[in-house]
């Protein structure tokens, strides 16, 4: 029986906020407490609304003789690949289970990952069965999250300055978080060297003392420690008793850093894990491809959503044989990516943390998914398990919603 029809797709900006202002990191000023999520909608002509979030192509502006990371270039791109085509177009399907992008698809999937997700969505909808089903298969019942608030917080209360930063994951602690990511680097742009050295410490060890000795501890430095590996060697060394789970983007992706690096974590005793690849938008990048075939990192981490879920399935079979995890980055992709790296985390069979970047409540509608002991529940519904919110979006945002037909 021939598949559904998408007959109409719209895209809106919807306001997000996060729980609290989110300082500077190694690179760039402040984030803020707002950003913005582009909620794609495609309906059917059998009554499915598949949803994914078309962030990652808007913030690729560079400029108005473009038409990237613009309305103008999003408009067409969704309608040529998207309008008038069945549901069960897009998608390769065998025994219940996605296996590949049909190829008149691909090339636009692998640019555009975040298509891949609306045609998991809608396709799980019309077989009645969820993305999870389709990714592979449940493998974890819940799916671990991490508090990923924590940027130079410690800059936005200058007096507490490290007590600001544990403070708050003290806070995340008791809201039920068990795994927090700091953000490090101090020594590369807003700190002289040695004192930025010296709060990434005292905020690692503050951090530490607020969460106790059973939470998880991440670092990412977004490159902050470039060209100072005898200052990083520095911190590994202070940052021992606080048994670091992972060092994220300590310096930019580069075999002979990372090896430097490796053999400097082994000899300090330190257990943390090396990661490293959000910045990767092509993935996998030669140099990433060489650290995984070195040895050299023990996770990865390309953009779920700008990934999508069909180049993730690539990238999983390329790490299959690797010890390296899947740990894909989230941040930026709003109360969409919560979702829908938690159902790509609940299939997966190397993914190992979800980055959760705290949104408040927004146009969903409430569902099943619960979150708790640092844990969010797996959605039971078909598709993506999540739906619009269709009272509170005519309310707040329809006003702003652009129709492609």
């Amino acid at each position: 029986m021939p598949g559904q029809r998408i007959v109409e797709i719209s895209v809106t900006p919807i306001p997000v906020q996060h729980i609290k202002e989110l300082s500077k990191v190694a690179f760039g000023d402040n984030i803020g407490t707002h950003s913005t999520e582009w909620l794609v909608r495609a309906r059917t002509d059998g009554g499915l609304e598949g949803v994914t979030i078309a962030n990652r192509f808007m913030q690729q502006f560079t400029g108005f003789d473009k038409s990237i990371g613009t309305i103008r270039g999003l408009v067409p791109l969704l309608r040529d690949v998207f309008l008038g085509r069945r549901v069960d177009e897009f998608l390769e399907v065998s025994d219940g289970r996605v296996v590949g992008v049909h190829q008149t698809f691909k090339e636009a999937f692998w640019a555009h990952g975040w298509m891949s997700i609306l045609a998991f969505d809608l396709l799980g909808q019309e077989m009645g069965v969820s993305c999870i089903e389709l990714l592979g298969g449940q493998v974890r019942d819940r799916v671990r999250a991490y508090d990923t608030t924590f940027f130079y917080q410690d800059m936005l209360n200058p007096v507490k300055a490290a007590g600001q930063v544990g403070a708050e994951a003290g806070e995340s602690r008791e809201y039920g978080y068990t795994a927090f990511k700091l953000k490090m680097g101090r020594p590369g742009r807003w700190f002289a060297p040695q004192a930025g050295l010296e709060r990434d410490v005292e905020v690692v060890m503050a951090v530490r003392e607020a969460v106790g000795p059973d939470a998880r501890i991440m670092v990412d430095a977004n490159f902050g420690y470039d060209g100072r590996l005898d200052l990083l060697e520095d911190f590994i060394r202070e940052t021992l008793p606080a048994n670091l789970f992972w060092m994220e983007e300590m310096v930019t992706a580069d075999v002979s850093d990372y090896r430097v690096m490796r053999r400097m974590r082994d000899r300090l005793g330190s257990n943390a894990m090396l990661v490293c690849g959000e910045v990767d938008t092509d993935p996998p990048s030669p140099v990433f491809v060489d650290l995984v075939e070195a040895g050299l990192i023990d996770g990865y981490q390309p953009d779920c959503v700008l990934a999508g879920y069909s180049r993730w399935q690539a990238l999983e079979e390329w790490l299959k044989p690797t010890d390296v995890r899947s740990v894909p980055r989230n941040f930026g992709n709003a109360t969409f990516g919560t979702r829908a790296e938690l159902v790509f985390g609940a299939a997966s069979q190397t993914f190992l943390m979800l980055e959760d970047e705290r949104f408040l409540p927004t146009v969903y509608a409430d569902d099943d998914v619960s979150f708790s002991d640092g844990h969010y529940s797996i959605p039971s519904g078909h598709g993506l398990g999540l739906t619009v919110d269709a009272e509170r979006f005519q309310r707040e945002f329809s006003a702003n919603e652009i129709d492609v037909r």
